[in-house]
This record gives structure tokens, C-alpha cells and sequence, in this order.
């Protein structure tokens, strides 16, 4: 029986440590740190292929005024020969949060009006819902 209880406190304790959930009380601007790293950092998609050319890379840069922090988001593609990409800014975000509160709810919000889904983020990992396709990314650096 006692075995029966430490498995179960044990597996609770994996399911509140997963990669895949967003920490509570977790505020916008930390979301938008967590995935530029505060300046600038990449992210590789985490697919289920040897060929470098099925992962795609997307590039968060923080953009920074007086008002409010956002992200430049770019997606990297390589190119077939790997060395290289081809970069398209997809646009600038901003992590979303409740009205009267700094608190993130759960998406970026793109200026062209598009949003993606923050399905989970850390420092080393990222899944978000883009237009119904869960995605998941690891950190490059």
C-alpha cells in the first residue's frame, strides 16, 4: 500500500513538473523573456526526420520603447543545402494578458491580427497552436 502511495505522489509530482504547461501566475512579460531570452534567441521545431530541411527555426527578437515590450517574430527555413535560410518576418507580437493585469493568458498576439496559442514554455522548450497545428520547439542555445 505504501508503494501504491509514493507511486502516485511521484507521478503527480512529474505531471506538476511537465515542460508542456504554462506555470500559474506567470506574467506576459515574462513569456516575452522566455522566448527571446530577454534580447534575442532561436528555437528549433522538434520534428520526427534526420533531414534538417523538415525543421523550421523561428527567430523571437525583443523589441523594446516606453510603452510595451514586444517580439519580432521571424521563421527560418533552411534552404536545401542546410547552410542557410530563407527568413521571413511573420510579424510583430505581444504576449496577452487580462485587462488590468499584467497577468498572461495565453496566446501572442500578432499585429496583423493573427494570434498563436501558448500551449507551454520554458527556457529549453516552447509548444504553441498555430491555426490548429500543435507545434513543438527547442531552444538552440
Amino acid at each position: 500500500m505504501r508503494d501504491k502511495i509514493l507511486l502516485a505522489v511521484f507521478g503527480i509530482f512529474l505531471l506538476a513538473c511537465s515542460e508542456e504547461e504554462l506555470p500559474a501566475g506567470i506574467y506576459d512579460y515574462q513569456v516575452e523573456r522566455l522566448l527571446s531570452a530577454g534580447s534575442e534567441k532561436t528555437w528549433s521545431e522538434v520534428v520526427n526526420s534526420t533531414n534538417c530541411v523538415d525543421s523550421v527555426k523561428l527567430h523571437f527578437e525583443m523589441v523594446s520603447n516606453a510603452t510595451n515590450d514586444s517580439l519580432d517574430v521571424f521563421e527560418l527555413i533552411p534552404i536545401s543545402n542546410c547552410t542557410s535560410f530563407d527568413t521571413t518576418l511573420i510579424g510583430r507580437a505581444d504576449a496577452s494578458r487580462l485587462v488590468g493585469s499584467d497577468l498572461f493568458t495565453d496566446s501572442l498576439i500578432f499585429s496583423t491580427g493573427s494570434f498563436w496559442i501558448v500551449r507551454g514554455v520554458t527556457s529549453q522548450f516552447m509548444t504553441v497552436e498555430v491555426n490548429g497545428d500543435l507545434l513543438s520547439f527547442k531552444s538552440t542555445k
